[in-house]
């Protein structure tokens, strides 16, 4: 077929069109470079259809330019799923290290605040009735000495317990109403429906998928995140359109346009999978950790309690500490030790009822001082040491966890990320194609005013 005069200027056009574009997608592309969760775009494009021609040695085809076939972003999947999964095991290494951390806090050891140095002002106290069996102060001391160690095991484990409710509280306000689950499933649910929009438009809401992808980044610190395409009733997909699940709940949090509602979410340290969830889950339950470190205290309590009272006892005095059973009406934490009445004035008892020896003697303050790195001692001090060891082991692992995470954000970045140097230079490239273009367009612009202005215009 013959191909008109103009056609080099709608290859010229075309041309110009597209380098437009491309300079276009790339001043958003700067303009977003510091912009949290955006994905660097460009144009993709492919030559248009070429027409057939005539020539001396046979049938050709003589191309017409370039199509704009849309603006892609520049994004690894697979770099999308390494990063979340990594990015819940740093929201489970982060939460442990920082409550294990605040459980460390609670022993307050090495110091003068610490259980040790009570029991050791305890022993000490002993001593000095031992050295002075018939003094009244020595007999004061012991008491105000043995109320200090009680009232510090009774601190001691209600901060624990202050770690584990907070815990609790936490992970209520996480995946209660109005939480940043609830917030990033609802906002998931509209961003479904105008991403599924855009799609039956045949368009690319490039922008829209940024956001997307970002809240389902920060959706993975607090749990396992799995995305998988939205479907209809009658089974198939959505455009668009995807279905978020939490941790190894069945039901989504997010399907399609409709965002579950938040009251029904209940997670436990295995449903939330991994994640801030799961490690908060576990410290506010009876059988984690803190639950296990206040089990110890009450332990080194009772050992206390009876290594002291199987000794006053055997020498005929009344017992020195109880351990309190039951449950209190308030809600309060029980102490793990108290002060036994018939000792303490305050409950109806007197010092004078310490047993320092038979008569004329002080074996029994002697044998009672003895105790000191007894039993209680010992288990006390590899409790201190346990949880030394599992607050640095939380944090090693926080450490490394964080370390992967910024290696696995570093590749993906490389990827998705603005590179203003590789921009820059694009958009030269992209100019210099534009100039091009241009130039084309004026040369058949003055072919075209030769043929239509001049030719036949002999002698004039």
């Amino acid at each position: 077929m013959p191909i008109s005069s103009f056609h080099g200027v709608e290859t010229a056009l075309r041309g110009l069109l597209a380098q437009q574009r491309a300079i276009d997608v790339t001043g958003h592309n700067i303009a977003n470079g510091a912009t949290e969760g955006y994905t660097r775009q460009r144009v993709s494009s492919t030559a248009s259809a070429s027409l057939g021609i005539q020539t001396s040695a046979g049938r050709a085809q003589l191309g017409s330019g370039v199509d704009i076939t849309g603006v892609e972003r520049i994004r690894d999947r697979f770099a999308d799923v390494q990063f979340r999964a990594q990015n819940t095991k740093l929201g489970a290494a982060e939460a442990r290290a920082s409550l294990l951390g605040q459980a460390e806090l609670a022993f307050a050891e090495p110091g003068s605040s610490g259980l040790s140095n009570a029991l050791g002002k305890l022993w000490s106290a002993f001593s000095d009735l031992a050295n002075a069996p018939s003094s009244s102060a020595a007999r004061q001391v012991l008491l105000d000495t043995a109320r200090t160690t009680t009232t510090r095991f009774g601190a001691l484990d209600e901060q624990l317990a202050t770690v584990q409710s907070q815990a609790s509280e936490e992970l209520a306000a996480l995946t209660g109403r109005g939480g940043p689950i609830d917030l990033a499933a609802r906002e998931l649910a509209g961003l479904n429906v105008a991403i599924g929009n855009a799609a039956s438009r045949n368009e690319t809401p490039n922008d829209l998928l940024d956001r997307r992808d970002v809240l389902l980044d920060q959706l993975s610190s607090f749990a396992q995140v799995r995305v998988e395409p939205a479907l209809d009733g009658d089974g198939e997909e959505l455009p668009g359109q995807v279905d978020v699940f939490v941790g190894n709940d069945p039901t989504p949090i997010v399907a399609g346009g409709a965002a579950r509602d938040p009251w029904a979410l209940s997670f436990t340290g295995g449903d939330a999978g991994s994640g801030r969830l799961s490690a908060l889950a576990t410290v506010a339950s009876s059988t984690g950790p803190v639950a296990s470190y206040r089990a110890s205290i009450a332990a080194v309590a009772s050992e206390l309690a009876g290594a002291v009272n199987g000794v006053h006892q055997a020498a005929g005095g009344p017992p020195i500490f109880v351990v309190p059973t039951g449950t209190p009406a308030t809600g309060v934490p029980r102490p793990p030790l108290a002060v036994a009445a018939a000792v303490d004035p305050m409950q109806g008892g007197s010092p004078s009822a310490f047993v320092a020896g038979s008569a004329g003697t002080n074996d029994v303050a002697t044998a009672l001082a003895a105790l000191r790195g007894g039993t209680a001692d010992q288990h006390y001090t590899a409790l201190v040491g346990q949880v030394g060891s599992q607050v640095a082991q939380a944090r090693s692992d926080e450490k490394t966890q964080a370390s992967l995470q910024s290696a696995i954000e570093d590749r993906r970045d490389a990827v998705a990320g603005v590179a203003i140097d590789e921009e820059m230079a694009n958009l030269v490239r992209f100019q210099r194609g534009y100039q091009a273009s241009a130039r084309v367009l004026s040369t058949m612009d003055e072919m075209l005013d030769q043929l239509i202005n001049r030719t036949g215009r002999v002698g004039l």
